[in-house]
């Protein structure tokens, strides 16, 4: 049924694209998330094995080490953060992701790398 001649228009048919995404929410495309947290997950892994290292090269011993690791992941959680210059929410779903989502996945190779430069540096 067309509108009559002089009437207003149906507010719903009128909504801004911003109110819209307001009320429906935003889309995210599936397969550049995973995308992302693949990549956040790699720079995780490289993030534990630089932590090990430093911390082996440093003779960190018990929770030095963890303390080290720690430190160098929030460091580069922060780089990681600038470089999408400061707009996380366009790459996640949401801004905590880039500083707590996989922050254990590099503890494993940080415990494997810490442990060799520790005992090539100081024992061997």
């Amino acid at each position: 049924m067309a509108p009559k001649a002089g009437s207003k228009p149906d507010a719903a048919a009128t909504k801004g694209k911003v109110q819209q995404k307001e009320e429906d929410g935003e889309f995210l495309f599936i397969p550049a998330l995973q995308h992302n947290m693949r990549t956040l997950g790699q720079a995780r892994l490289f993030s534990g094995v630089m932590a090990g290292i430093v911390a082996g090269l440093l003779k960190c011993e018990g929770l030095s080490g963890i303390f080290v690791f720690i430190v160098i992941t929030a460091l580069h959680s922060a780089m990681i953060f600038l470089k999408m210059s400061c707009n996380v929410t366009r790459h996640f779903p949401k801004a905590s992701s880039v500083l707590l989502n996989q922050f254990a996945s590099g503890l494993m190779p940080f415990i494997l790398f810490w442990i060799m430069a520790f005992d090539m540096v100081h024992i061997f």
